[in-house]
């Protein structure tokens, strides 16, 4: 077998700086720390540990001593923290580092409005933001940039570590948005080379390793762009994690490393593919799979379709799609990543020496069984996925198993439509268990019943009348709506509803709608309680006695007739009634002989009874008030008033009826 090691591999020049810079400060005498992980690889940590030079996260944990800014930097206001606390400073920041930091300083100074493009959540992208006094927006994706907003002013500085055809893409796509547009470009050269060697390597080779860091973005970036030219590929963090089955008849095999794997790893990898005999470890590996065993497996490989799982056998396994969940609208990469250890079920083998077809979606079934029948004894309350509606429920995820959820089950009402609860988690109990028919059956319902029930005694004993209570208006009546106030349903009739005439209650609540009720009457053994909403508004009757006067008229609107005279609604929630003889100058039979539902009649108040909400009203004596003013309008148009006024009073008849 021919190892390839890519011209390109292992520690950066800023990378290797750091771990220097990090090393002679630990040769010092004093405490000595690093802000943060000086690079992103555990090995080489716990190297320096060994060495006395100790991680922290924050800088409150330094009392004294010497603390190291990694490689990724760090923002102005940690290092003037530092200096405040009379630390040694030793920054071990990459150059390229700093000089993406000052262009995004200077950009943001300069009035640009600043993009990094790079991932949010890495520390040096943090560190770059910070140089931009925190203004900056971070943009992963070609994506990400195509849904930005129109800009006027653009500048844009790259993480160091970025692809450059992602971060060219990227900028295609802000210009496109901007006015004006400022590109620094700080990609560190040494990635690029490293990334085109690491593929160049890829496309003639039959498997490719990578060395370094599983949090390390570099080095995963160099796994994705390796496995994409569709080689086989294999992360490893040391030696130790190779794996004999990887190499069978495969001839020519290649390692690159991070920007953060140092030489001595490498140098192990490299050595150990050389110096051990593969072919006796592949022999030692070749044993014997039992079908219906679950085994424990490491994820090497996630696909479309199918994910590869290494179990130690002589050819990786493979769990197909409809094999890895119950749930079939997830994605592999929904449920499993590269690097995940996870319990299997082995179906069968492939023929005499095939690959072993396998199942995590069985191996979960097995324990969930186990598991659910525990809860199913205790009677627990268990939270459920729901996946999709059949006909006659929902079915859900529940321990990796298929449960199903009848949908008289699911409310304590009746509900027409079932799709809204895809997606939702729902809290159910077990109703019926029968693992010889794989068959589970859940109820919402009654959980939801059960704490009703306590709801509703702890309200009971809450409750008096007079109370203000907040409430959820749960169905609606031609007669008004019901009111949930604590696991209770109170009734808010419509009279209660406001303080003027309500026809339709669907004109003032709604379903669903969280309205303050005051409790009116309250009957505990009958468990009947009537709300009024109209009682959380001001009383218009309060303020009649002002705004009213005996002898004023006043224009109103007819509301409503009966036979014994007509309602004239003079404001919202303050009606008036003209008797029938207040109805005209003559005798009236029936009201509808002179006036209409929805007409505008000027009406003289005769009488006001704030207390009982009456007010007496006329329209008779409303018209006689006219006469009489365009009758003394008419006199006082007369230049010679001698003999022609007579008896004025007598004419306008003053005093009858």
């Amino acid at each position: 077998m021919e190892i390839i090691l890519a011209e390109q591999a292992g520690f950066c020049y800023g990378v290797k700086r750091a771990v220097d810079l990090a090393e002679q400060a630990g040769t010092h005498s004093g405490f000595t720390y690093t802000l943060g992980p000086i690079i992103h690889n555990p090995q080489v940590v716990d190297r320096l540990l060994k060495r006395g030079i100790k991680k922290v996260d924050d800088l409150d944990e330094i009392q004294e001593g010497t603390v190291i800014f990694r490689s990724h930097g760090v923002g102005p206001q940690i290092i003037e923290d530092a200096h405040t606390r009379q630390l040694t400073v030793v920054d071990a920041t990459c150059p390229f580092v700093k000089r993406a930091q000052m262009d995004a300083k200077m950009l943001h100074d300069a009035g640009y409005s600043v993009i990094i493009v790079g991932e949010k959540d890495h520390p040096e992208v943090q560190s770059i933001v910070a140089w931009a006094d925190g203004d900056a927006v971070v943009v992963a994706s070609l994506n990400e940039a195509q849904a930005l907003p129109p800009m006027l002013k653009t500048g844009i500085v790259a993480q160091t570590t970025l692809a450059a055809r992602d971060f060219t893409a990227i900028v295609e796509a802000i210009q496109a948005k901007s006015a004006e547009v400022k590109v620094c470009d700080t990609i560190c050269n040494a990635t690029h080379d490293r990334l085109s060697a690491a593929e160049s390597l890829a496309k003639h080779v039959d498997v490719m390793i990578v060395v370094g860091g599983k949090h390390s973005a570099n080095t995963t970036r160099l796994a994705r762009l390796c496995s994409e030219t569709g080689t086989l590929t294999y992360h490893v963090e040391i030696a130790k994690e190779l794996k004999p089955a990887w190499f069978k008849n495969v001839r020519r095999v290649g390692i690159t490393a991070g920007a953060s794997t140092p030489d001595w790893i490498i140098e192990e990898v490299f050595q150990t593919m050389q110096d051990i005999d593969f072919s006796k470890m592949f022999e030692e590996s070749l044993k014997g799979i039992d079908r219906g065993a679950i085994v424990t497996g490491t994820v090497v490989q996630v696909g479309r379709d199918e994910v590869f799982v290494d179990i130690g056998y002589k050819s990786e396994g493979i769990i197909p799609r409809n094999e890895l969940s119950v749930d079939s609208n997830l994605q592999p990469e929904d449920i499993v990543k590269v690097g995940d250890e996870i319990e299997v079920y082995i179906i069968k083998q492939e023929g005499k020496d095939g690959y072993p077809l396998l199942s995590k979606k069985r191996a979960d079934a097995r324990k969930g069984w186990e598991k659910i029948e525990e809860l199913a004894k205790a009677n627990t309350i268990i939270s459920v996925t729901v996946i999709e509606v059949v006909k006659g429920g929902l079915v859900v995820n529940i321990n990796g198993l298929r449960g199903f959820i009848p949908a008289s089950q699911i409310e304590r009402r009746f509900v027409a439509d079932l799709s809204v609860y895809v997606g939702q988690e729902l809290r159910v109990r077990i109703l019926e268990l029968d693992r010889s028919k794989n068959k589970i059956v859940l109820s919402q319902k009654v959980v939801l019943e059960a704490e009703a029930n306590i709801s509703k005694e702890q309200t009971m004993s809450d409750i008096v009348e007079g109370q203000v209570r907040q409430g959820v208006v749960r169905r609606l009546t031609d007669y008004g709506a019901f009111v949930d106030i604590g696991g209770i349903e109170g009734l808010l009739h419509v009279s209660e509803m406001s303080w003027a005439r309500v026809k339709d209650p669907a004109m003032i609540v709604s379903v669903g709608d969280e309205i303050p009720v005051k409790v009116l009457k309250l009957d505990k053994e009958a468990n009947r309680i009537s709300l009024g909403l109209k009682q959380m508004q001001p009383d218009p009757w309060v303020e009649v006695i002002n705004k009213y006067q005996v002898g004023q008229i006043y224009q109103g609107k007819i509301v409503r007739l009966a036979k014994f005279g007509a309602f004239v609604a003079l404001e919202p929630g303050i009606d008036g009634l003209i008797h029938i003889s207040h109805l005209a100058n003559r005798r009236v039979l029936q009201p509808e002989e002179v006036v209409t539902v929805g007409q505008d009649v000027k009406v003289k108040v005769i009488d006001i009874n704030p207390a009982e909400h009456r007010i007496g009203l006329s329209i008779r004596e409303a018209e006689q008030e006219q006469e009489k003013a365009q009758y003394r309008a008419y006199i006082d148009q007369q230049e010679d008033t001698d003999g022609m006024v007579g008896d004025t009073s007598a004419e306008l008849g003053e005093g009858q009826g």
